[in-house]
């Protein structure tokens, strides 16, 4: 059946990607929410990240955030440290198992990309992805 509410097909996607995804990385033990955390701080690894960081980059609250580090960290992916500058901060960083768990998982995200990109051209992925930008712009004003 055919839904003309936009809103319908957006949380569709995202709840089958997320399913999708939770399927693909419980091999690695980790969820998507954390994968999605382990892929900010890879390609922010040229800077200091602060929780706050992620919280604003994946728009979670910060109880939220704070469980997911305290998971990664018991699994040896990050670890936290206070920032000695201002002791209400922690810091954020990657351990070496991280950067071999990032390895694995790739492989998963662009097999997930590939299968949503499937029978589209360029052109009208590019597209998609303007539109669901202007989409995302518009509703998180």
């Amino acid at each position: 059946m055919k839904h003309n509410n936009t809103g319908f097909y957006i949380k569709r996607i995202s709840d089958y990607i997320e399913t999708d995804a939770n399927r693909a990385l419980e091999q690695y033990g980790i969820t998507f929410s954390q994968a999605r955390v382990l892929s900010f701080l890879i390609k922010s690894q040229d800077k200091v990240i602060i929780q706050k960081d992620i919280e604003e980059f994946l728009e979670l609250k910060h109880p939220t955030v704070i469980g997911i580090l305290q998971r990664m960290e018991a699994k040896g992916i990050i670890v936290s440290s206070v920032d000695q500058q201002d002791k209400r901060q922690k810091i954020i960083t990657l351990t070496d198992a991280a950067f071999e768990l990032e390895k694995r998982i790739a492989d998963h995200v662009e097999d997930a990309e590939q299968r949503m990109a499937e029978g589209m051209t360029k052109e009208e992925l590019d597209e998609i992805k303007r539109l669901l930008y202007k989409v995302y712009k518009n509703i998180s004003k």
